[in-house]
């Protein structure tokens, strides 16, 4: 088990979002949406790059067999809204196989076997048409892109409702320790309130239009 991922779950994404904000590190990925709502995914990177298809056609998906239980596909298929490189054959060996959830920057298809599985897929939309012929998968474990955001092998990804955050790996340590700082101070907050403190005496208490502020 990785304690580290354990505990990123335990965590809300705004709370972890914030954290980020605190350290001054981007990652989160604007235009990037669940499939479906209600589902929590947090992982470890698995990447794959696409280009768009030379005179030697190529594979879209052949790679699966390599991703770990618990890791977390992210395809970077440039944004393309045009063609999918994800389907129901790939979400059902993901499901089989215990993958945490799928990421792309680009878009999906076959929703219905996802919602079927209840399996996790973050995209920037859905689309029918197949991306075979029309672009290739390239390289694997390589640093890849979603939108302005940068993922590389074994950086921790988390998706939920509100979207979804990439979280580097030399970072993580500090981004947690940040983050489980700041979500102890709302939950106090909460409580203060829920006692019948006023919420800007409550805020004050805990600090907490200083939870953002930048460190760096």
């Amino acid at each position: 088990m990785d304690k580290v991922i354990e505990a990123f779950k335990a965590l809300s994404i705004a709370a972890v979002s914030d954290a980020m904000d605190r350290l001054g590190i981007h990652g989160a990925c604007v235009g990037i949406a669940p499939v479906q709502y209600g589902y929590q995914m947090v992982g470890r990177a698995y990447t794959v790059q696409y280009l768009p298809v030379s005179l030697e056609k190529g594979t879209v998906g052949d790679y699966i067999d390599e991703v770990k239980a618990g890791e977390v596909v992210v395809l970077d298929n440039a944004g393309r809204l045009d063609c999918t490189v994800w389907g129901d054959i790939l979400t059902s060996v993901s499901h089989i196989n215990g993958i945490a959830g799928t990421v792309i920057h680009g878009v999906c298809r076959d929703v219905k076997c996802s919602l079927e599985l209840k399996y996790p897929i973050f995209s920037r939309g859905k689309f029918m048409r197949t991306g075979k012929d029309r672009v290739d998968a390239v390289a694997f474990q390589v640093p890849v892109s979603l939108g302005d955001v940068q993922v590389r092998p074994g950086d921790i990804v988390y998706g939920s409702d509100d979207g979804v955050l990439v979280i580097p790996q030399e970072k993580e340590a500090e981004i947690l320790a940040v983050a489980q700082m700041i979500e102890e101070k709302e939950e106090g907050i909460r409580a203060e309130v829920l006692k019948g403190t006023p919420l800007k005496e409550a805020r004050e208490k805990y600090g907490y239009h200083q939870l953002q502020t930048k460190t760096v």
